[in-house]
């Protein structure tokens, strides 16, 4: 997605009040019990912005009473091994567990660039254990979206560029697991996924909960009733090969590539705002690929920021065992975050908030 970043400091004790401010009294006593702030899979993706560093983006996300952090992403060709890493240790200090993304290259600000396979192995592992070694993250995200050319492009075409992706995730996996470190994909971007979840109910002769789902799952700023023109499809034979390539966006290799990679669990980008469909996604991609679900990138667009619907996303996700869980909550000209630039929360950080602090 979209990584413009526009967020600045905050009190919270204003913006969320004082009933939640005793609860942040008590979250900080809980510091000293890991196995507690282990068990929360909630987590915000929140990065610096102007004079800000990582240890007052910490600050903010443990403020609204989280687990995770997706700090902004490493690339390995821009690493220094055996230099200094003060941010590195801030979310640990503020008790946060890390979901770390890793990109071999590529550029996220203007003019953007994809990231891309690694040629050499063995010293993209030999950069990447340097990489683990100073950020110490529960978890490494090995890129980010590679269905998305935007954000990666592996090959020349698309079963070269899925066979070299392949490559890079199972020397990333078989790095982080000899530091103890769980290793997962990029993120299967939420349409490719949706599409998945929408062929297997064909798959299965239900084309009434297919229709139903596309309604709900595929629609559009431009386009809202998008996904009825999915119904006329009763069965998968039905669908043409250029409107099944469009939706699954590479997702059904890459599917098959999750299946046999050495990945701890599979990684799901979702922007929808209907929860029952983001559960019904992760239970397909959980039964289709015979490994637990996990994002590190769920969140709003901008045009579709409802607060009423974060609490139920949220509850979906935790209900569906999706662990860790972790909201986009960062300014772009697509998303919002649950922020206003005051450092004040915007209504869905309120709700967002509400929800970490178990209030009705």
């Amino acid at each position: 997605m979209p990584v413009a970043i526009g967020f600045v400091r905050t009190s919270l004790a204003g913006a969320i009040g004082s009933r939640f401010c005793r609860g942040l009294i008590f979250l900080g006593m809980l510091l000293a019990a890991p196995p507690v702030l282990a068990d929360n899979p909630f987590g915000v993706m929140l990065w610096p912005n102007g004079g800000d560093n990582l240890s007052v983006v910490a600050a903010k996300a443990k403020g609204l009473g989280v687990g995770w952090l997706r700090p902004p992403a490493v690339f390995v060709d821009r690493w220094q091994i055996g230099a200094p890493c003060p941010a590195c240790a801030q979310p640990a200090r503020a008790g946060l567990d890390v979901a770390l993304t890793v990109r071999n290259g590529g550029r996220d600000y203007a003019p953007r660039l994809p990231s891309h396979a690694p040629t050499d192995l063995d010293a993209y592992k030999q950069v990447l254990a340097s990489i683990l070694e100073s950020w110490k993250p529960r978890i490494l995200v090995v890129e980010n979206e590679e269905n998305n050319p935007l954000f990666y492009r592996g090959g020349s075409s698309q079963a070269d560029g899925i066979a070299a992706y392949g490559r890079e995730l199972a020397a990333a996996c078989a790095v982080a697991h000899r530091q103890g470190i769980a290793c997962t994909n990029g993120g299967l971007s939420s349409d490719a996924a949706a599409a998945l979840a929408w062929l297997s109910m064909l798959e299965r002769g239900m084309p009434d909960a297919a229709c139903s789902f596309a309604k709900r799952a595929f629609y559009r700023e431009d386009a809202r009733q998008a996904g009825e023109s999915l119904c006329r499809y009763q069965t998968t034979a039905e669908i043409p090969n250029d409107v099944k390539a469009d939706l699954l966006q590479d997702g059904d290799r890459l599917l098959a590539l999750y299946k046999t990679a050495p990945i701890d669990m599979v990684n799901l980008h979702w922007y929808g705002h209907d929860a029952g469909v983001f559960a019904n996604v992760a239970d397909v991609l959980a039964r289709a690929s015979g490994k637990p679900v996990m994002s590190n990138e769920i969140g709003q667009w901008r045009w579709d920021t409802d607060p009423i619907y974060v609490r139920p996303l949220l509850r979906a996700a935790f209900a569906a065992g999706v662990k860790p869980v972790i909201w986009f909550s960062i300014d772009t000209s697509a998303t919002q975050s649950l922020f206003n630039e005051d450092g004040s929360l915007r209504q869905t950080g309120k709700e967002f908030a509400h929800q970490m602090s178990g209030r009705k």
